[in-house]
């Protein structure tokens, strides 16, 4: 019945191209999938199977379920398979994606260029079993289905099996769901003789195979006989699951078929009650019959509860040799307990292959109160994992060790490990390699009742002498991922168990959460970048003897930083964050026109949006989580669908830039703000504008709903704030504010105001009456958000000054929190729904996640700007943002002394040759001139007429440049502090260098031009201009040491090139490299022009021998090998001068006030 409906609905190319068949556990829904892809697999039109079982992690994960579609679909059509195999080539990380972005890319795209592709069915099966992902069992796989498979044309169907599991429901059966898109089918539901009838069919199919193989007389249908064949039927009622064990418990070999019938058949058991009363009596009766009448029935059934109590509880199946180890039992006992149990349990010939559980309903019968009504064979599970966790710490303290796979020191990427997975299966057991992935799973869920001892004291062991090397199996092994959720899970338990050991723990969680962009490619940065830059913690002392040959010669911090995450991936200013109201997800619109959404659990990246044009200004999840809204500034707002990505629809009204677009509480409007002054208000379902509601005389700012959507907040530059009636459309209440209103939150009892004057207006809710203030200085109040934590409000606010601010609303009116860190203005703030967290978004182009627990000052309110590094690498010098310059030794970081030489922020340092003298210039229009040995102030220039961007000496330091956006460049006698010559430009200038002979001069402009002066006489010799035009601003550029090279860095990271010929300047091919190391085509081009590419060593001083790159990896300039990695806390890479490197001498600052010094010359000898 069932599968003729099936095969009715695949033939037919015009019904929906998914059918969900749900089902009680055991009614036979596995039984009808395998039937299924056996027919169409016979039949050539089976493209792919996935079998989910919650028995082993590769077949629950969600992470492998498109991979392994594709993997088959390629197996069966070759076409395909050229394609797939072009895009692995091209994006070989592909598979490590999210999900959407591995549909899109390894399944719908290529499969839409093969011809004739089809049709072909997918088979995905026991969904229920999957992992969960936000609450959802197989995270976004069936909505990305269902959305995604209609619109690509493709002749794919896919029949879904699952338990009719709530979560899974609500994914088939959303409201704006059309059910044209699915078919679906209850198996339990329909008419139980139809049922009946398949089962009949079954077990005559399987008890005549039976009959035959095994000899059995009388022969069939004298045996089974009508009977009892009948009353086997009627017991099974409507599940399959106990047909099958029938067949299975007749089938085995040590028994006699027509004896285990008959015993089964003539059970004396009290039949329990209940849904699944006779399945729980079929695994009680074969239960009970291989300890009946045997003296050591007790002993057996310990073993039972010790062995198949592991068997049921584990995460993955393990051998009988794995479980052998893990339990430190003997193996031929553990066979000796399983070979009575063929008919439950999936046991294959010999020791190390899995052993798995027939069926999912016996565990449930083993585990569920009041399943298994003899309790020698219940199973406790909280004792089990308390055992499992003893076993798995027992068998990671005695093989964990430091390069345990024995890898060379020199090789620093995972992937550059050569025979890897040969190495981790001679080096990591699989009793040792499960126990690494779900040590803390089982201690989270062991016994709380029962003795904690002995495991406190193995897990203070595994915490303080083995964490570190387990950290380095899973990122080997490319779970990584794990490392936070086991530390995650024993959070709780290592509080209330061994309050000491917590403290590590948290460090090991603080650990990988900082370091997860390195140490999940490259093992050995747990030990050469996390030990060498993390905090003075526990973990630093209980593993100084990892530390790597180079060393930090400054002091380690002392703390953590408040800021958990860094999320970095935009290239411009990130204007909004938006918090999925289901957990996991943020999104984040940036001025470079792309829209990023996280998994704020580990910071990566999920999907990124393109589709607006030019600058994006806000986004804004749908209260359901579905959908997103955004607008920008090319005068539209976006619908989008949440999951996929895919644009919905673009609403055209404004006319400006639309600052601001946001939901409804119940999802039904959306409200956006513009630059034309104006607030639209649109129909989210029927798409189409309700209203544009005008009043502001300048750009709105800012919007709000009500809670109970009947009115709407703008706030505007027009220094008011206007109530408007939704329903009416008519502004009911116009608020007047001392200055621009930029940010509005909203509690139970207030409505605050954040102000452009740095002050936050607090008025009732009900009437809008002012009843009091909040002021911490003047900076401008961008973002406001109110945080709820145990019933209790508090006040978010992120203003341009950079700092996060958490307010208290009790009646004090002050802040209680400073978050500083990012180098920007902030631009948008969220807390999180539980009050633990806030996310900010800033122009230094980071989203950042903050512990809103943490309270008081986190971070420093100075910080340096830029370091330098002189030629006998025993200093190093810093400027800052409050003006000062200090001196440093280099060996331990101490200071030697500090000097107060500007008024505003030092923005270059530059030593002259000798390294007598130290150059500065600032934001306060002048260049101070310090003796580099005591600190005094040799002189001061004054010239400029705005910030003053770099000072560089000449060669024989008679002369020092200065480069300003005042569009001059000026050249300086030293001695007589005075002006040589002022050359003008057209445009501002950001930097400037001499040649090596101080003959010539180069200077670039921040319209990416670059100019080159005769130093003598102050005449322009010419002007280089790239292409396109107009370029990005040159932030960088200098002769080569032999002066044969003219090298640039533009702001978008590209190099330029020109060979210098006299006077004149040939644009000249790069060797394969820009700055990030990213490969460009200028090789192919010199091979083209007849021409030798310049190298890298050619063109940049060969005493800079590290490089970091933006994405935090320090490496060898030359090759692009990888070092270390330095953490977002302790680096703010698209700020060039905040780092220096000189002889393998290392030095960075960050936001957090950290001055960093490594000795790397141990990498270089």
């Amino acid at each position: 019945m069932f599968l003729d409906r099936i095969h009715t609905w695949f033939n037919n190319p015009q019904g929906p191209q998914i059918f969900w068949l749900s089902g009680l556990g055991g009614t036979g829904k596995t039984a009808i999938s395998h039937t299924v892809c056996e027919a169409l697999h016979s039949k050539g039109h089976l493209g792919a199977s996935f079998f989910f079982s919650r028995d082993e992690a590769d077949h629950r994960s969600v992470a492998f379920i498109i991979p392994t579609i594709a993997f088959q679909l390629a197996a069966v059509n070759v076409a395909y398979r050229k394609r797939l195999v072009d895009v692995l080539r091209e994006h070989p990380d592909a598979a490590s994606h999210a999900q959407q972005y591995q549909i899109t890319e390894l399944l719908l795209e290529p499969l839409k260029k093969v011809p004739a592709f089809g049709p072909y069915l997918i088979v995905l099966d026991a969904l229920d079993e999957c992992d969960k992902e936000r609450g959802t069992e197989g995270g976004d796989l069936v909505p990305l289905l269902l959305t995604e498979l209609p619109r690509s044309g493709l002749a794919i169907k896919v029949l879904i099996t699952s338990r009719p599991e709530r979560s899974i429901q609500s994914v088939f059966k959303p409201a704006n769901l059309p059910k044209s898109l699915h078919e679906t089918a209850v198996l339990h539901e329909m008419d139980q003789p139809a049922i009946q009838e398949d089962i009949k069919s079954y077990l005559t199919h399987h008890l005549q195979e039976i009959q035959i193989n095994r000899e059995v007389q009388p022969p069939w249908p004298d045996w089974p006989g009508t009977v009892a064949f009948n009353e086997l039927v009627l017991r099974a009622g409507m599940f399959f699951i106990f047909a099958a064990t029938i067949v299975k418990t007749l089938a085995d070999k040590l028994y006699s078929p027509r004896d285990r019938l008959q015993r089964l058949l003539g059970n004396t058991n009290k039949p329990s009650t209940g849904l699944y009363s006779q399945v729980d009596n079929l695994y009680l009766q074969i239960l009970q019959s291989f300890v009946e009448n045997r003296g050591d029935a007790l002993e057996l059934c310990e073993r039972f509860q010790k062995i198949v109590g592991t068997i049921v509880v584990l995460q993955n199946p393990l051998s009988i040799s794995a479980l052998g180890e893990l339990l430190e039992h003997d193996k031929d006992d553990i066979e000796g307990a399983l070979t009575p149990l063929h008919s439950l349990l999936v046991i294959s010939p010999g020791y190390n292959q899995p052993i798995r559980i027939f069926h999912p309903s016996f565990r449930d019968f083993l585990v569920v109160q009041n399943r298994c009504a003899d309790p020698r064979f219940m199973i406790s599970e909280e004792q089990v994992h308390s055992q499992l966790a003893s076993c798995c710490l027992t068998i990671m303290l005695h093989h964990l060790k430091r390069n345990i796979c024995n890898i060379r020191e020199d090789v620093v990427l995972n992937s550059e490990i050569p025979d890897l997975q040969k190495r981790l299966q001679e080096s990591v057991s699989p009793a040792l390699s499960y126990a690494c992935q779900h040590w803390g799973y089982h201690l989270s869920h062991s016994d709380v009742a029962g003795p904690q001892g002995e495991l406190a004291k193995k897990m203070s062991d595994f915490a303080s002498t083995k964490l570190l090397y387990w950290v380095e199996v899973l990122s080997l092994e490319q779970r990584f991922p794990l490392c936070v959720s086991n530390l995650l899970a024993v959070f709780s338990w290592c509080k209330n168990n061994i309050p000491n050991t917590y403290n590590m723990v948290y460090d090991a969680y603080r650990l990988v959460l900082d370091f997860h962009n390195a140490i999940s490619i490259s093992a050995i940065q747990v030990y050469n970048s996390a030990l060498l830059f993390i905090p003075d913690c526990s973990i630093l002392h209980a593993y100084k003897h990892e530390l790597p040959m180079y060393t930090l010669k400054s002091p380690h911090t002392e703390n953590w930083d408040a800021s958990l995450l860094v999320l970095e991936g935009h290239t411009s200013t990130v204007n909004m964050i938006s918090i999925s109201p289901n957990g996991g997800r943020v999104a984040s619109p940036s001025d470079d026109g792309y829209i990023c959404i996280w998994d704020i659990s580990n910071g990566s990246q999920v999907l990124r949006l393109a589709g607006h044009e030019g600058e994006i200004k806000s986004v804004g999840y749908s209260p359901d989580s579905a959908f997103l809204v955004s607008s920008g500034a090319d005068n539209t707002v976006r619908l989008w669908e949440a999951v996929t990505g895919s644009s919905i629809f673009m609403f055209l009204g404004h006319n400006a830039c639309v600052r601001v677009a946001i939901f409804s509480s119940n999802g039904d409007i959306i409200a956006s703000g513009s630059d034309d002054k104006t607030l639209a208000l649109w129909d989210v379902q029927e798409t189409k504008q309700l209203a544009l509601l005008t009043g502001h005389s300048a750009p709105v700012t800012c919007l709000l709903f009500s809670s109970d959507d009947s009115q709407i907040m703008s706030g505007s530059e027009d220094c008011t704030i206007r109530v408007w009636d939704v329903r009416s459309h008519d502004a009911i209440r116009v608020l007047q504010c001392a200055d621009a209103v930029l940010s509005l939150a909203l509690n139970s009892t207030t409505l605050f105001a954040g102000s452009k004057n740095g002050v936050i207006t607090l008025r009732g809710a009900k009437h809008y009456e002012e009843i009091s203030y909040l002021v911490d200085g003047e900076a401008a109040i961008n973002s406001l958000s109110v945080l709820s934590r145990n019933g209790v409000d508090q006040l978010v606010s992120g203003s341009s000054d950079g700092i996060v601010r958490i307010w208290d609303l009790s009646g004090s009116e002050s802040w209680i929190a400073k978050y500083r860190g990012h180098s920007g203005p902030v631009e948008c703030i969220q807390s999180t729904s539980d009050g633990l967290y806030i996310l900010s978004a800033s122009v230094d182009r980071t989203v950042r996640l903050w512990d809103a627990t943490m309270t008081g000052v986190q971070g420093s309110e100075e910080f340096v700007m830029v370091v330098q590094i002189p030629e006998n690498i025993d200093h190093i010098v810093s400027g800052s943002t409050h003006g000062k310059i200090a001196l440093w030794n280099t060996d331990d970081g101490s200071l030697v002394y500090e000097v107060n030489a500007h008024i505003g922020t030092v923005l270059s340092l530059s030593f002259s040759n000798d390294d007598k003298l130290i150059a500065s210039s600032s934001v306060d229009q002048t260049i101070c001139i310090l003796n580099s040995g005591n600190g005094s102030i040799f002189g001061v220039l004054r010239g400029h007429t705005d910030e003053v961007y770099t000072a560089q000496f000449s060669a024989d330091d008679t002369l020092l440049v200065s480069a300003s956006p005042d569009a001059q460049v000026i050249i300086w006698d030293v001695a007589t502090q005075t002006q040589k010559h002022s050359l003008i430009h057209n445009s501002g200038v950001g930097v400037a260098s001499f040649s090596p002979d101080d003959k010539l001069l180069c200077s670039g402009t921040l319209d990416g031009e670059i100019h080159i002066w005769n130093v003598e006489t102050g005449e322009r010799v010419t002007i280089l201009k790239g292409n396109p035009t107009p370029m990005p601003p040159i932030l960088w550029a200098l002769f080569s040491p032999d002066g044969v090279w003219l090298a640039s860095w533009l702001e978008d990271e590209s190099v330029k090139v020109w060979k210098v010929l006299g006077l004149n300047f040939e644009p000249w091919p790069v060797q394969d490299w820009r700055l990030d190391r990213r490969a460009n085509n200028d090789g192919v081009i010199a091979a083209r022009e007849g021409k030798t590419p310049a190298r890298y060593e050619d063109l940049l001083p060969d005493d800079e021998l590290h490089y970091l790159q933006e994405d935090g990896w320090i490496t060898f300039p030359h090759t692009g090998k990888r070092v270390c990695w330095v953490p977002a806390s302790r680096r703010q890479p698209w700020l060039r001068t905040l780092w220096e490197s000189q002889k393998g001498i290392f030095a960075t600052d960050s936001q957090a006030g950290n001055l960093t010094i490594v000795d790397l010359r141990s990498t270089i000898m």
